[in-house]
């Protein structure tokens, strides 16, 4: 496709149904993108300018069919908002213009519309917070902290699959559910040579949740985003890609100024467990056993239709789970969790050498630091049950193991974060990880 600009022609939104639908120009070619809220239960007054930033964000998802050089926002938006667009189109799109080798987007050129008026008022959400789930070890351990603090969650996902509403079940707290459907146009563009890759797409649920929070009278959007998130993968042209851009500390940053200055929203959006290792999650996660039948964590099982198989055990993600959870759980109990043992697999080695980094960089899937790895290594190194498997007992041949003073910090808790404090009293009363 051959483009000059994306634009932006138009949004709806239906109160009485819950239904937005938001419009993106490609040349003459118009797409659609629909988000079914449900009916809402309230029409909190900011509920307008989250829908302008979560219809930015959305975008990304069309910008990249034909990766023009210029988006053309048009709509309004407050100017202190801008910083956050252009880190979410150069930064965001970090991943898929290096796969694409399109260097123009790091610097894309983005064309704002007229200011906005500053918002009338500034509003803190009250209310039960919505805890994001995705089915893994993070967001589990939210749910917990909240609900054993009495802070009286509900859970929420944007198009949840069987795997995300099984760990819900799980769970006493109520669910909220949103619908989000991408223009069906885009397979067959795809198919006929359209551009593909990764986009920041937590950015995108993140502004959905935030609506749907203003739309049900609830309070904070509560992320699992861990510090390791915004750790980048590589460095490109100079500029540092990371995988987790949109789940990182620099992006929840962004999307908070931005809410505030756009909506008028303070507090509405933070990252409990910013300030805690993967390695400090696991541990916490091991807590809580209930979980061990319907926890996922593998991108490969999300992706199927029905989600019956939970661990596909060969991706990276699988790899670097196992390795997370193995120090905290016990060999028994992780094999029922995974139903298999991918430490006794020699095909994983060269896999876990990358997670080590001995070889290559770190993958562009959401793992964590070389560090956390090395450090998970070292502590099963000194465990009998693990010291001696194939993949463990190779690795603490080949690779230098961290010092006490860096286990421990792996295990601190204190990394930077943006929780507020009645939040981080929550997390503080799970205990001590190890």
């Amino acid at each position: 496709m051959n483009v000059e600009a994306l634009r932006f022609p138009g949004r709806e939104f239906d109160p009485s149904t819950g239904v937005a639908r938001f419009h993106y120009a490609l040349g003459d070619l118009v797409l659609t993108e629909t988000v079914d809220f449900g009916p809402p239960s309230v029409l909190h007054p900011a509920l307008d300018r989250v829908l302008d930033l979560l219809y930015v964000a959305a975008s990304t998802s069309y910008y990249k069919l034909a990766a023009p050089k210029r988006v053309e926002l048009g709509l309004p938006l407050a100017e202190k908002a801008l910083p956050w667009v252009t880190a979410l189109y150069r930064e965001g799109l970090g991943e898929f213009a290096y796969q694409n080798q399109l260097a123009y987007v790091l610097d894309l050129d983005i064309v704002p519309g007229p200011f906005a008026e500053p918002p009338a008022a500034v509003h803190e959400p009250a209310g039960p917070p919505l805890a994001a789930v995705g089915g893994g070890k993070d967001s589990i351990v939210t749910m917990e902290a909240l609900q054993r603090a009495g802070l009286d969650p509900v859970l929420f996902a944007v198009n949840p699959n069987p795997i995300i509403r099984a760990v819900c079940a799980v769970s006493p707290q109520p669910t909220r559910f949103v619908r989000r459907t991408l223009d069906p146009r885009m397979r067959e563009l795809n198919a006929t040579g359209a551009y593909n890759g990764h986009i920041p797409v937590t950015a995108i649920n993140s502004l959905v949740a935030v609506a749907a929070s203003l739309m049900h009278g609830l309070g904070p959007v509560v992320m699992s985003n861990e510090a390791s998130a915004s750790v980048p993968n590589l460095n490109w042209l100079g500029r540092d890609i990371n995988h987790q851009w949109s789940k990182g500390l620099p992006a929840e940053a962004h999307l908070r100024d931005a809410l505030l200055a756009h909506a008028g929203l303070q507090e509405a959006y933070f990252s409990l467990l910013r300030g805690l290792s993967e390695l400090h999650i696991a541990a916490l996660f091991a807590k809580f056993t209930a979980y061990d039948a319907v926890v996922t964590s593998c991108n490969a099982a999300f992706k199927q239709r029905d989600a019956t198989e939970r661990w596909c055990g060969h991706c990276p993600k699988c790899r670097f789970v196992f390795l997370a959870m193995a120090p905290f759980t016990g060999r028994e109990r992780l094999l029922k969790i995974f139903g298999t043992d991918i430490f006794a697999d020699e095909t994983q080695l060269p896999g876990y050498r990358e997670l080590m980094g001995l070889t290559a960089h770190k993958p562009f899937e959401c793992v964590g630091e070389i560090e956390e790895s090395l450090v998970a290594l070292r502590l099963l190194a000194g465990q009998d049950e693990w010291k001696d498997t194939l993949i463990v007992s190779a690795l603490t041949a080949e690779a230098a193991l961290p010092t006490d003073a860096e286990v421990e910090a792996t295990f601190r808790g204190d990394g930077p974060n943006l929780v507020p404090p009645a939040y981080l009293a929550a997390l503080e009363a799970l205990g001590a990880a190890r």
